[in-house]
């Protein structure tokens, strides 16, 4: 018998080591995909999701509260200056002696988050030095308070993104 006539078939050990090769390396590539998603980025912005959604209807009239100030705001930075902040009434006049708490974070990770302390330069305008902010997107988070003599105090809640330019 020659070497060309002899007949090569596929035996039921070959099948097997074709599948196990095959879901051998599935497992491999999930295991280093899992492995890159749980040593790089935490994937949640908070951690206490069922706490927020045991105060949602707290939430919920907290912002129909907001909009009845019918206050409005607008959010400026460059590279080199501080974080600016107006707040206006609806008929455009300034917002003043707010307390304002605030937070620059970024938007996939935790590593950068800081809080700011803004305080007021003009009626309305509330300004906060930001140290060393790298070119990017961030995430401003503020809430401003002002006191109501016999009563709860106005509370305005912001989040919003923001761009940092680069430096040039």
């Amino acid at each position: 018998m020659s070497v060309l006539a002899m007949e090569t078939r596929l035996k039921g050990k070959h099948v097997l080591f074709i599948l196990l090769g095959f879901f051998g390396i599935v497992f491999a590539v999930n295991g280093v995909f899992l492995y890159s998603a749980l040593s790089t980025l935490p994937g949640e912005e908070r951690g206490a999701t069922y706490e927020a959604g045991l105060r949602y209807n707290t939430t919920l009239a907290e912002e129909r509260t907001q909009e009845g100030l019918r206050w409005s705001h607008k959010s400026q930075i460059s590279p080199g200056t501080p974080l600016t902040v107006t707040v206006a009434n609806a008929d455009g006049s300034p917002v003043a002696g707010l307390a304002i708490e605030g937070w620059l974070e970024r938007p996939a990770s935790n590593s950068a988050n800081r809080k700011i302390a803004f305080k007021e330069v003009d009626a309305g305008r509330y300004e906060a030095a930001v140290e060393a902010a790298d070119a990017g997107a961030w995430v401003l988070a503020f809430t401003a308070q002002k006191p109501r003599p016999g009563s709860e105090p106005a509370i305005y809640r912001v989040k919003e993104r923001l761009w940092i330019g680069p430096v040039h």
